[in-house]
């Protein structure tokens, strides 16, 4: 066990809440180069880690969360997602027989599942994450998931004590698609990393003809990039406008992308660029003009939190959890209204004023948003789940039914 870290520490009203010991940590989605979920748990864990003590942490990848106080168990490299569909079957078939030993043995109280990959049948208390529902509400856009979120994740959360979600919308989209009570699903929003993302040395709201608007994210159907590329077209009648888009995803699509572009003729107006190191991404958030996320449907929307905290603008959709993540510090669009995304991205680029109205809200709106706020509120709800108030139990018939029924 390393020994140890500086840092902040819980403050005095929450110390009677952190009387609680061993807490199983169920973190096997953590993978070699951890993104999106992963990283969600390897934030949660170092902020959880300086609030209370009597944390295990169970991973393939302990050099991914060094120097804690928890006792960090490493378990099988198979897990990890790198590996695929077998690596998913590998971590469900791990969760129900290695970590139900060992988190048994280990006299944990109450586990914390990151992602709902959770014991069934377990007679310790469980607090499991849900992200987002994506699968159901696109399935050809996650083929292999369907059986997944259609039969297994329901039966995951009804041997859950208390479920968080990202946002209220992911919320209210549990509550409808598996049945699962209002009051035992909470909502806790992520946190962003302030020391990477954050304002610099920079002209603030640079001028049209010297920036460019920027979108990051997967390049998948819902991200809806077709209709950023048709918004972004509109625009260029007008003024001249470049768009980087950073991110990778589904060949299929990604390859439609890129014939849009052809076919509208934006081939010097549109670039293209993978993943990168957080300090890369940083630099392209501070020098944007503006972030552009038109998504149809998030879970949270971290991208709009990383640009407000660089200073940048943001316009993204009226849909989903995006309202919640942006507030009244981003300018909300129709991401079906192509003229009206268009309209959004005109005057941002254009008007000064407006740039650097958004540009002060932003950075107010984001100091709302920590990984320790969100330590502190999944902190409190451990305890709650170990004291028993937690899920009402629903049959299995009904959970299932609700499964059955939700949209695809």
């Amino acid at each position: 066990m390393a020994g140890a870290s500086g840092g902040w520490r819980s403050p005095p009203g929450l110390q009677a809440l952190t009387g609680l010991r061993g807490v199983g940590i169920n973190a096997s989605i953590v993978g070699e180069s951890p993104t999106g979920l992963g990283l969600y748990a390897i934030n949660l864990i170092r902020a959880l880690d300086h609030l209370r003590d009597g944390l295990r942490v169970y991973t393939s990848c302990p050099e991914a969360v060094p120097n804690l106080r928890a006792q960090v168990q490493r378990v099988i490299p198979l897990v990890r997602p790198e590996g695929g569909l077998a690596g998913h079957f590998m971590r469900l078939l791990w969760v129900q027989t290695a970590l139900r030993l060992r988190t048994r043995v280990a006299g944990v109280e109450v586990r914390l599942n990151t992602v709902p990959e959770a014991i069934l049948g377990a007679g310790v208390p469980q607090v499991t994450v849900v992200h987002d529902l994506l699968p159901l509400f696109f399935p050809a856009e996650y083929p292999r998931q369907q059986y997944y979120f259609r039969s297994l994740v329901p039966r995951v959360l009804r041997h859950s004590r208390l479920i968080v979600a990202d946002s209220e919308s992911t919320r209210r989209d549990i509550v409808r698609s598996y049945g699962i009570p209002r009051e035992n699903v909470r909502v806790v929003y992520p946190g962003y990393d302030p020391d990477t993302y954050a304002i610099g040395e920079k002209e603030p709201c640079g001028a049209l003809d010297g920036s460019y608007l920027l979108y990051v994210g997967n390049l998948l159907p819902h991200k809806n990039l077709l209709s950023l590329l048709d918004a972004l077209a509109i625009l260029r009648r007008r003024h001249r406008a470049r768009l980087i888009i950073r991110g990778d995803g589904q060949p299929a699509y990604a390859q439609a992308v890129r014939q849009r572009v052809e076919t509208l003729g934006l081939g010097d107006a549109v670039s293209f660029q993978g993943y990168a190191a957080e300090g890369d991404l940083r630099n392209l958030y501070a020098r944007a003009a503006c972030l552009v996320l038109p998504s149809l449907h998030e879970g949270f929307g971290l991208p709009v939190l990383e640009a407000m905290a660089c200073g940048t603008p943001v316009i993204t959709s009226s849909s989903s959890s995006l309202p919640e993540v942006g507030g009244d510090a981003a300018v909300r669009v129709d991401p079906l209204d192509t003229i009206d995304l268009s309209d959004a991205m005109h005057r941002v680029l254009t008007d000064r004023e407006l740039r650097e109205d958004l540009r002060e809200r932003g950075l107010k709106w984001v100091r709302a948003f920590s990984w320790r706020r969100t330590a502190e509120q999944i902190s409190q709800l451990l305890d709650e789940a170990r004291g028993g108030a937690g899920l009402a139990r629903s049959t299995t018939a009904s959970v299932e039914r609700r499964a059955s029924g939700a949209r695809s």
